[in-house]
């Protein structure tokens, strides 16, 4: 069940705060189960073998899920949790899944990050719209649903250990450069498949432009402020130049933005650090959490995907060649003509848009959770940075 994004229109985030706040208090007394199709799930294990059957046997004549239980889970911007399922004969026979991976929003906090953000909306509009289109390394989602009143919301995808042994990356992960090939084959994947499309236009139904994507964000979460912060926290590992040019970053960031308006747009994956990889049981790269998708130009993927994933120095060693990949690929997917030296030039200013998504996560709004350990937040900037000051970003 996928419904349409939040309406522009939000009158507030103290508005939404206290609407979200009237609905948990409700919930807190009522304590609603999820057994209709229509229904969102207030928590995960608020759920129904009912519910379950609903939303995944639809397809299989005769199948109902008959028991399920909850594997391990962890915490960030949403919940999640394994669900293991058993299905009657016909369940069985038709193949369903036996487990899967569920996302859910059943806290104040998760819900006004995801929900008032537009981001349950988006890794929905994802799963339903998009990835039926694309035949790259991803998670399937069988199932996404959603309030535009509570912010109850739920997302139950494809657990990546069961069907793919999947192991996902961390800052201590190295990539080698196979693994790098794979990074720019499947962002090149997801752009030529999108790029230049007429639906751009209309933002799929739900997806906004990277540049407004980041300046709503920037509206009620105080970006700047928050990067300016994370530039004295980070300070010991940010390059001398760099540091010295701080001021010049965000100006930097804002001019930035002009290429997305002047350049052939994509579907923007927008979050491609290495937590959001994986390497299956066959050692080929995935890329999963869909929930910050935008519109805009394949360069701010590419900068943030190869400054994040690499080491500094694997990275200057592979960049030029991986951005001539990936530009190849572009060139057979798509047809167009791609000219290394104007890309390269798009590439480096797009590092200022990698280096925003981790200093406002270093030192971050209290409207956000703790989203990463601070040695990551510090690794992250200190690439990123670094990659800034090797290309001269800052330059023209």
């Amino acid at each position: 069940m996928v419904q349409a994004p939040p309406a522009a229109g939000e009158p507030s985030l103290l508005g939404a705060l206290a609407r979200v706040g009237a609905h948990l208090a409700w919930e807190a007394v009522t304590r609603p189960v999820a057994r209709r199709l229509e229904d969102v799930p207030r928590r995960i294990e608020a759920i129904t073998a009912e519910w379950l059957t609903a939303v995944l046997c639809g397809g299989a004549p005769g199948a109902e899920v008959t028991a399920f239980a909850f594997g391990p889970g962890s915490s960030g911007t949403s919940v999640r949790r394994q669900i293991r399922l058993t299905y009657n004969a016909a369940g069985a026979a038709a193949g369903l899944p036996a487990t899967l991976f569920a996302k859910s929003t059943p806290t104040a906090l998760t819900r006004l990050v995801n929900g008032f953000s537009g981001t349950t909306a988006v890794e929905a509009l994802f799963y339903a719209r998009l990835r039926p289109e694309l035949t790259l390394e991803a998670p399937t989602g069988y199932h996404s649903a959603y309030s535009l009143t509570s912010y109850r919301s739920i997302h139950l995808l494809e657990d990546l250990v069961a069907t793919r042994q999947a192991i996902f990356c961390s800052p201590r992960s190295h990539i080698n450069r196979d693994q790098a090939n794979d990074i720019v084959d499947i962002l090149a994947a997801l752009h030529a498949r999108f790029y230049d499309d007429r639906r751009i236009g209309t933002g799929f139904g739900g997806l906004k432009t990277y540049p407004r994507w980041f300046r709503d964000a920037d509206r009620w979460a105080n970006l700047r402020r928050h990067h300016e912060r994370a530039m004295s926290e980070a300070a010991a590992v940010i390059p001398a130049d760099v540091l010295a040019r701080r001021n010049e970053i965000w100006p930097a960031l804002m001019r930035s933005f002009e290429a997305h308006g002047t350049e052939p747009a994509t579907v923007l994956h927008s979050d491609v650090h290495l937590g959001n990889w994986y390497i299956t049981g066959a050692g080929r790269m995935g890329l999963c959490d869909w929930q910050c998708v935008n519109t805009g130009l394949w360069a701010r993927d590419v900068a943030y995907a190869i400054s994040a994933t690499l080491t500094v120095e694997d990275r200057r060693a592979w960049e030029s060649e991986l951005l001539e990949r990936y530009l190849e690929k572009m060139r057979a997917g798509t047809g167009r003509h791609f000219e290394f030296e104007r890309s390269w030039t798009l590439y480096r200013q797009q590092m200022f848009a990698a280096l925003l998504m981790w200093t406002p996560t270093l030192c971050h709004s209290p409207l956000f959770p703790d989203m990463q350990p601070m040695e990551v937040c510090l690794e992250m900037i200190k690439r990123m940075t670094t990659a800034i000051s090797d290309l001269g970003s800052l330059d023209p």
